[in-house]
């Protein structure tokens, strides 16, 4: 016997934080360039200087050999949310809490009772 029960859509972002998992660093939009010395044509021009120094740190340690993270650069692992949320780049600004790319993340780990 199969008991089909409704699919909840999640009202919030809280705890989850699995679009940032294993991604890689979508922030990683806010190092490029078309020359080492021209604009980011990406960066918010507003955007913190301590936030754009991290951004840059972590890059160029990677242009240096160090070992990337897994998760995205401003994925706080303990809280599952993103640090800096509101300078979050425009790809992670896409995943919109129930959206299709939100529950496709979270399809794995959906548990069909039966």
């Amino acid at each position: 016997m199969t008991i089909q029960l409704p699919t909840l859509v999640p009202q919030d972002c809280q705890g989850c934080g699995l679009c940032c998992e294993g991604i890689g660093s979508p922030v990683a939009i806010f190092t490029y360039r078309t020359s080492p010395s021209g604009p980011y044509l990406f960066r918010p021009r507003d955007l913190p200087r301590h936030l754009a120094d991290e951004i840059d740190r972590y890059f160029n340690g990677l242009l240096a050999g160090e070992k990337p993270v897994d998760n995205c650069l401003w994925f706080d692992e303990t809280t599952r949310q993103c640090k800096h949320h509101q300078w979050r780049p425009d790809v992670c600004r896409k995943y919109d809490v129930g959206c299709d790319l939100c529950l496709k993340e979270r399809a794995p780990f959906v548990v069909e009772l039966k």
